[in-house]
């Protein structure tokens, strides 16, 4: 797998554009790279917080459960390729219990902090 030539990241997995093609960006043709059904109870699985974290890749992943619940799950991933999501959801720790009623979890972000 070819890397970003002078990246600061240079474990990102890259593919070059395809022959023929003038696309600004392509998508993989190992697409989809996470299938829909990685999970047992998953109906449709999109990763919207994907990070380099330690020897790898970290991940925040929006699940939709057959059950038509949107949780969020973390993932670990060592080419960010293959990846190994948890089965349950992200548990949120908060003091206030208000905040722990959720309907809906979708489009999680991961933020750097000090």
């Amino acid at each position: 797998m070819p890397v970003i030539v002078g990246s600061s990241l240079p474990n990102i997995p890259w593919e070059e554009r395809l022959a023929g093609s003038s696309e600004v960006m392509w998508r993989s043709v190992r697409n989809p790279v996470i299938p829909r059904d990685l999970l047992p109870d998953s109906n449709s699985i999109f990763n919207s917080a994907v990070v380099p974290f330690e020897e790898g890749f970290a991940g925040v992943f929006r699940v939709d459960h057959r059950t038509r619940e949107m949780l969020v799950h973390s993932g670990r991933s060592k080419d960010g390729v293959e990846w190994m999501i948890a089965e349950e959801p992200i548990d949120f720790v908060t003091g206030d219990p208000e905040l722990k009623k959720v309907e809906h979890q979708y489009d999680p972000r991961v933020c750097w902090l000090e």
